[in-house]
C-alpha cells in the first residue's frame, strides 16, 4: 500500500455542513421533522461539521492531534455511561476494548 496523502479542503467540508443543515431546516419547515430526507440532510450535516472541527487548519494541528489514548479512553467510558440502553453498555465496552487491543500502533522495533 502506497503511503499517499490525500489533501482535505477544510473549507469545502464546512459549507457541505451548512448546505446540509440549511436544507435539513428547509425540509423540517416545508414539510415536517418525519420526512427521511430532513433527517438524512441534519445527521449529515452534524456529522460534516465534526469532520470540519477535527481538521487541521493553517495555523494549528488537526483537534486529536495530542489526545492521549488515556484521555480517548475515559471519553469514551463517559459516553458509554450515558447510553439510554444499560443491556448495551457492557457489550459495548467490551468491543471498544477488543477494537483499542488490536487497532493500538504497533512498536516500531522487532524482536
Amino acid at each position: 500500500m502506497s503511503s499517499q496523502q490525500v489533501a482535505v479542503n477544510r473549507t469545502l467540508v464546512g459549507i457541505i455542513a451548512v448546505v446540509c443543515l440549511l436544507a435539513g431546516a428547509v425540509i423540517f419547515v416545508m414539510d415536517s421533522y418525519h420526512n427521511v430526507w430532513c433527517g438524512a440532510f441534519v445527521r449529515t450535516g452534524l456529522l460534516m461539521g465534526a469532520f470540519w472541527l477535527a481538521l487541521p487548519a493553517g495555523d494549528r494541528e488537526a483537534a486529536w492531534a495530542n489526545v492521549s489514548p488515556w484521555a480517548l479512553a475515559a471519553i469514551v467510558v463517559v459516553i458509554l455511561l450515558f447510553v439510554r440502553r444499560p443491556r448495551i453498555f457492557f457489550p459495548l465496552l467490551m468491543l471498544f476494548g477488543i477494537a483499542a487491543l488490536f487497532l493500538r500502533p504497533r512498536s516500531r522495533r522487532r524482536k
